[in-house]
């Protein structure tokens, strides 16, 4: 049987938290030479191995965005290359969630009428 509602809600909250994550390297690139400013990040891969290990439904886990308060106090912590090489493997993992949910549902669409 199909699982409908699990699958599409992994696929959802992977969705979710790229989105999170793009955004906050956007704010952190805009904030690159604000005096003070603390990075902001996105964490969704730990918590959503440890639902996993902890036999939870990997739908349930929601992206957690996190001030990060490294480096010295009043000093910028934002570095562009880090920014951008998150960027682009935001960009490498969306395109394959979305190749990965385009293909469950194509079938789920040659079940129902076999083609």
């Amino acid at each position: 049987m199909i699982d409908f509602d699990r699958d599409t809600a992994f696929h959802d909250r992977v969705l979710d938290a790229l989105s999170a994550r793009a955004s906050a390297s956007l704010k952190n690139i805009a904030a690159q030479n604000v005096p003070g400013y603390k990075r902001i990040e996105v964490r969704f891969e730990d918590r959503l191995r440890q639902a996993l290990a902890d036999g939870q439904d990997p739908g349930d886990v929601r992206p957690e965005v996190v001030r990060d308060t490294s480096g010295e106090p009043g000093q910028n912590n934002v570095s562009l290359l880090d920014e951008m090489t998150l960027l682009d493997k935001t960009r490498l993992v969306h395109d394959l969630i979305t190749r990965r949910a385009g293909s469950y549902f194509a079938q789920i669409n040659r079940a129902i009428f076999g083609r």
